[in-house]
């Protein structure tokens, strides 16, 4: 089944990439009406939550200083361009994350995944390694890139191509 989830999660690099290829850089961060998650703000949470949860699964790496902060769980993304990573930073850290989620769970020690999540209030949700796993390579990535192009509608692009 693992085999299965890492074709679906490489096919969500190029999913990303068609979805931000045709938005100018300097539109990256426009709110079109009252849309807060705009496309710099979902792929820099999409980054900074895999980090995190790659912990679970070995992967050490870090993401680029500053990036925790702007792409927070729960933080309030702004509209303003200024200080945000430029679409090709961002498209560029998206696929190093996914080749390190990649290759840590190739040929992964199955009781890495059976392991209980070590979070108590996480564990509620995701009462496994391999429960919250699963979920970050599909649900939540596929959510956060259905906002994107849903932000494409509301920003009068339509859709990817």
């Amino acid at each position: 089944m693992l085999t299965h989830l890492l074709h679906a999660y490489t096919l969500q690099i190029s999913l990303a990439s068609r979805l931000v290829n045709d938005i100018p850089d300097d539109q990256m961060c426009a709110q079109p009406h009252g849309l807060v998650n705009h496309p710099t703000w979902s792929l820099g949470h999409l980054i900074m939550s895999a980090y995190g949860a790659g912990q679970m699964i070995g992967i050490e790496a870090t993401a680029p200083d500053g990036w925790g902060e702007l792409f927070k769980t729960g933080g309030t993304p702004s509209g303003d361009r200024a200080g945000f990573p430029s679409k090709d930073e961002l498209l560029a850290e998206f696929a190093k994350v996914h080749e390190l989620w990649n290759a840590a769970l190739q040929g992964i020690d199955p009781s890495v995944l059976d392991a209980e999540h070590p979070n108590e209030q996480t564990r509620a949700y995701f009462p496994t390694v391999g429960a919250m796993i699963a979920f970050m390579m599909t649900s939540h990535e596929m959510d956060h890139l259905g906002q994107i192009a849903a932000w494409r509608r509301a920003a009068g692009l339509g859709p990817a191509s």
